[in-house]
């Protein structure tokens, strides 16, 4: 009998936890958040996911392709580099949104972002009759969302082989092989012919050239009559003060993190553009309007206060000392995760620093 009852009472727990795991899952979730939405559960998967990797070797090999970069003036390479390893990363982190948008009280990052797609396509003036070309394109999210609003056929430009491989992949899983397609090449010189494209756009991504002038001249080549070339980036603004040593840190991290050049101020942009022959149609921050949140709030919501807080990296060197990370973790982990979060909130909460600003110019 009390072999029957103990049997009974095994049953009943074990129907019990599997009742309760999936609530336990759900309020997990809730709590922490998932893996790709920038909160304690990317900073745990990250720790799984990195731990035997040879950060000493990366982080050797970025340091010396920012000193070529600062030295030759030609960050390519150390772009490629750096996204070799951070381009998984920042999609375990981020899913495929790899940039800032206008955030509102009450909207997902998710939802915010699927905004942002239908704005930047209506900024643009896409249609179904247009051949789009998207520089710098990474993986294509951005030009597969304006293939799926506005019907037309768009064309992704990266010098990465993995985002080509990985792109395409990704265009014929959403059903777009039609009409998208991803290709190699660098945007401040192509092998498209003259007139090719009735409209160009780039979503963060002139912040790695270091020569507007040459990709501004080529978009223009690119264009046919009356195209249109929009631009979505991180700019410093006017309330930059170089002479400030707390406003120079900031910027500086932004762009020796992730092996960049300085960023650019919009007036080099409009002075590109200028010089290149196209006419300036709109310059507007769609991050400055009622309700709107801080356009670094994705990072505030969770990962800032995980990042900036000062007892992680001696975390850190005492889990490497006892061999539970790899060497140079924390050297990585602070040098292009803590840095440059940290930096683009401070950074953002000074107005030195424009995450939001959509410029678009005409070809006449």
């Amino acid at each position: 009998m009390t072999q029957i009852v103990s049997r009974h009472a095994v049953l009943t727990t074990c129907g019990m936890t599997l009742l309760v795991l999936p609530f336990a899952g759900l309020l997990w979730q809730k709590l922490i958040g998932k893996v790709n939405d920038q909160n304690i559960t990317s900073l745990l998967a990250i720790l799984w996911k990195y731990r035997r990797t040879d950060l000493r070797a990366f982080m050797k090999s970025h340091r010396d392709a920012i000193r070529k970069g600062q030295e030759s003036g030609d960050y390519v390479p150390g772009v490629m580099n750096y996204y070799s390893l951070m381009s998984d990363l920042i999609t375990l982190c981020s899913g495929p949104f790899w940039h800032f948008v206008p955030m509102f009280k009450g909207v997902s990052r998710a939802e915010a972002h699927s905004r942002f797609h239908h704005t930047v396509t209506r900024y643009l003036g896409a249609g179904k009759e247009d051949t789009v070309l998207e520089i710098g394109c990474g993986y294509g999210e951005m030009g597969r969302q304006v293939a799926k609003i506005s019907g037309a056929s768009v064309t992704g430009l990266t010098m990465a082989d993995a985002e080509i491989v990985g792109g395409n992949e990704r265009i014929k899983d959403a059903g777009l092989d039609d009409r998208c397609k991803i290709v190699q090449g660098n945007y401040h010189k192509t092998d498209f012919q003259d007139a090719s494209f009735s409209k160009v756009f780039g979503i963060y991504t002139l912040k790695y050239s270091s020569d507007l002038d040459a990709v501004f001249g080529e978009v223009a080549r690119l264009l046919k009559p009356n195209g249109r070339f929009l631009s979505y980036e991180i700019l410093v603004t006017d309330t930059y003060d170089k002479t400030n040593p707390e406003h120079q840190e900031y910027v500086q991290n932004i762009s020796t993190c992730t092996c960049m050049p300085p960023l650019w101020p919009a007036q080099a942009m409009r002075d590109a553009a200028l010089k290149a022959g196209l006419v300036p149609v709109v310059e507007e921050d769609i991050g400055a309007v009622p309700n709107a949140r801080p356009w670094y709030t994705c990072f505030t919501n969770g990962i800032y206060q995980i990042l900036a807080c000062p007892l992680l990296l001696p975390f850190f060197r005492c889990a490497e000392t006892m061999r539970l990370l790899p060497p140079a973790f924390t050297d990585w982990f602070e040098n292009v995760l803590v840095h440059p979060t940290v930096d683009f909130v401070r950074a953002g909460r000074l107005g030195i620093i424009s995450g939001t600003v959509v410029m678009t110019w005409r070809k006449p």
